[in-house]
């Protein structure tokens, strides 16, 4: 069994490490996008906004399962910790709490892995439309 320790440090770490370079990458993106869409206003609507999407949908996949993977790894960790110092009964709201936590990023992943696949089919449809043309 592994030992958990939650301390100031152990915080420390998630921020710099997790927490702030996902900020960093959140700002940029939108700033990006704004240029993007700033700089595309005149041409092709549809495919700016299909660009915009795309990239969206990416940029929350991959944050929410990074977001996703810190959760289960507390999660576990919290309930580990509970069941070594068997205070399951003083603390069932929490335990289960954090048992069905991780299933809260799970179903925005799904969420956004669905708007992918949409954006994606209504890239195809796009291009049939303008063949036609």
């Amino acid at each position: 069994m592994t030992q958990t320790v939650y301390s100031e440090e152990n915080l420390k770490v998630l921020l710099y490490y997790v927490i702030i370079p996902l900020l960093v990458i959140i700002i940029l993106f939108f700033i990006g996008t704004k240029i993007y869409a700033h700089f595309n206003k005149e041409k092709d609507e549809n495919r700016t906004n299909f660009v915009i999407n795309y990239w969206s949908n990416v940029m929350g996949i991959i944050l929410i399962a990074i977001l996703l993977s810190v959760s289960i790894g507390f999660a576990l960790a919290f309930t580990e910790n509970v069941r070594e110092l068997n205070a399951i009964a003083e603390n069932k709201v929490l335990y289960y709490f954090f048992m069905v936590f991780p299933a809260f990023p799970l179903v925005f992943l799904i969420y956004y892995i669905r708007k992918f696949i949409i954006n994606i089919k209504r890239k195809e449809k796009l291009d049939k439309k303008s063949e036609e043309e």
